[in-house]
């Protein structure tokens, strides 16, 4: 999989550079199920047509972006992690572009114009609820109309559990509240952090709520299943659990623990 960062700047020199490809559009955090279905179906379309396959997703969040970096994103994946899922999904190319004021700017027929039809794309894969351009005045109905006839389009229907959409709120949601057993439902698997012992908590991950967690940590020289306390949004408490001092660890959360399931299991 070729990854591609995209600006302003080099966007005239992209465009003349990627062959025509099928592309789904989104943010694309956490990977979920509701992203899958998007990125699986464009997949489909991309083998039906002999054509590669791109996913184009944007950093920073538009919503740190739009509030000058007011408002804090718990991102619940960084880009590397993202690169590696998007690979083993069959991802030809990656595209990250920079989301700035003068892009969230863009009217949206000039973002279909410049980054969609610009870069290559001849059928576009969405969410059923995915918006693009100036204020979101863009959305999945407008896509035909705005690619003036060049553009096949494939809309993605909800993708919910129990009658709930599953989305990247949604996982944040349920972090927030402890709620780390429903995750794997969204996602397909417990969520997951990388921890470092020297530097903590990597970039662009988000810790469950302040509490003990039974949780799952994986290294080069450790997998184990223990018990864990989250301090705060940084800072965890291993206890006595063996850390190794040297390696990095893949730490999934399985469930929060109230004190009595605590205490009954220590």
């Amino acid at each position: 999989m070729e990854t591609m960062f995209i600006n302003s700047k080099n966007l005239i020199a992209w465009q003349s550079k990627i062959p025509n490809h099928v592309i789904a559009l989104g943010f694309f955090d956490g990977l979920h199920k509701g992203h899958k279905s998007v990125i699986l179906e464009a997949k489909k379309v991309a083998h039906e047509k002999g054509l590669p396959l791109t996913v184009m997703s944007f950093f920073p969040h538009p919503k740190s972006v739009l509030s000058n970096g007011k408002m804090e994103v718990d991102y619940l994946i960084p880009l590397e992690e993202k690169q590696k899922q998007l690979a083993t999904l069959g991802v030809n190319y990656f595209m990250i572009v920079e989301f700035t004021l003068d892009f969230a700017s863009l009217l949206p027929e000039q973002f279909i114009q410049d980054y969609v039809l610009g870069l290559g794309a001849t059928h576009v894969v969405c969410g059923y609820d995915y918006t693009y351009g100036k204020q979101g005045s863009g959305n999945a109905s407008t896509l035909i109309e705005h690619g003036k006839g060049m553009l096949d389009v494939t809309i993605v229907p909800k993708v919910a559990i129990c009658g709930e959409k599953v989305s990247s709120t949604r996982i944040r949601e349920l972090l927030s509240q402890g709620e780390v057993s429903i995750i794997p439902q969204l996602i397909g698997k417990p969520y997951s952090v990388r921890w470092c012992p020297v530097n903590g908590l990597l970039p662009y991950y988000t810790l469950p709520r302040p509490g003990r967690y039974e949780a799952t940590i994986v290294s080069k020289s450790v997998t184990t299943t223990t018990l864990l306390q989250v301090l705060n949004n940084a800072q965890i408490d291993f206890g006595s659990t063996f850390v190794p001092t040297n390696e990095s660890m893949t730490i999934s959360w399985l469930r929060e623990l109230s004190d009595e399931k605590y205490r009954a299991t220590s």
